[in-house]
């Protein structure tokens, strides 16, 4: 990792890259869940129904923030 001004560790761009993915997955999934009431008609042509829309929206930024956590572990030992 690179050195800061302070003496301490930067987050450099990778982790703000995990940051970006960590608002995604905890502010904007659950806002859309909110929102989505408001969009039910355009979910029901998608073919999902109520049930299964609340289980697969969760889903999408939980295995997205897996792949980056993955991604990041990798990146960190070629570092090493």
């Amino acid at each position: 990792m690179a050195e800061g001004a302070d003496g301490g560790e930067s987050l450099g761009w990778r982790g703000w890259v995990l940051v970006a993915g960590l608002v995604v997955a905890l502010v904007l999934a659950p806002w859309s869940l909110i929102l989505l009431t408001e969009f039910q008609a355009g979910v029901s042509a998608l073919g999902l129904g109520y049930r299964n829309t609340y289980l697969v929206v969760p889903l999408l930024p939980a295995l997205g923030l897996g792949l980056l956590a993955v991604w990041a572990a990798v990146a960190n030992r070629r570092n090493d």
